[in-house]
């Protein structure tokens, strides 16, 4: 009698569980390889190591030539590909953002022996040809290095295109008041954003426009907006995602230290 008791509960859980369905914040990188001749090469080897962890994604192309790297936390990474009779080709420094699907195109394997390599630098800022939707980036490196008021990195959003900030000259303390206020992505309403920190949803149902939780800057790695023609899985919210990324770890050691000073004596008149 008590299993009986606890089975219809325990049903009704299992349902609702298997209707919650969570944001994807991991990328993915596509590559299609072929030979001299433009006759694709199946079955060879590819190695997508991320450089900052060190952490090596083993891979093989199908029949059609093409490698797939489907679940893909942010980061830059190198990818290396082999196959019996041609010259291994290495490209560096893929930078793969969240929610982003990558393609690095038509790779051409030059015949020779393995032991002899082609070495090429990924493009910095390449053409989206995998994927129709609009996004903005603000990388860590700019969260860090550009000065904003109150520490808010939601400032910085402003930069992008697409995103108006009515509340950016008066953002002076995260985490107080209704943080995502005054944000409009593509002319959207500040209520229809959809707020996540790595891809869970921290938006306070209550009002729409604050947040449960504002990291620190230091703690970020990156913010990706989708602003519009994003797919289909990050369409709860009509008026765009605001996806916050949290720093991972390295195989190096580092850190930082800073000192901010703000006096009423260095405001302009």
């Amino acid at each position: 009698m008590k299993d009986r008791k606890w089975a219809a509960p325990l049903a009704a859980f299992l349902i609702l569980l298997g209707a919650v369905s969570a944001q994807v914040v991991t990328g993915s990188l596509t590559v299609t390889i072929q030979d001299q001749a433009g006759a694709v090469i199946p079955m060879a080897d590819a190695v997508l190591t991320n450089q900052a962890t060190g952490a090596s994604t083993p891979s093989k192309s199908n029949e059609a030539g093409i490698v797939l790297f489907p679940s893909l936390t942010p980061g830059v990474y190198t990818l290396k590909i082999t196959a019996p009779g041609f010259r291994a080709y290495q490209i560096r420094d893929i930078s793969v953002t969240a929610n982003e699907r990558r393609s690095l195109g038509t790779v051409t394997l030059q015949l020779g022996q393995v032991q002899e390599s082609v070495d090429v630098v990924a493009e910095v800022t390449p053409v989206q040809t995998a994927s129709s939707e609009r996004s903005g980036l603000i990388a860590g490196d700019q969260i860090l290095n550009i000065a904003i008021k109150g520490r808010d990195f939601l400032g910085l959003l402003s930069t992008l295109p697409g995103v108006i900030d009515t509340n950016v000259g008066s953002r002076e303390v995260v985490m107080t008041g209704n943080l995502l206020n005054g944000l409009h992505v593509n002319g959207g309403r500040t209520t229809s954003i959809m707020y996540a920190l790595d891809g869970i949803s921290a938006v306070d149902t209550g009002s729409n426009s604050s947040v449960h939780n504002a990291p620190n800057m230091d703690a970020i790695a990156e913010v990706k907006v989708l602003t519009s023609n994003y797919q289909a899985e990050y369409g709860r919210n009509s008026a765009g995602t605001i996806n916050v990324i949290i720093k991972s770890g390295t195989q190096e050691f580092h850190g930082g230290a800073y000192w901010y000073y703000r006096h009423e004596s260095l405001n302009a008149n």
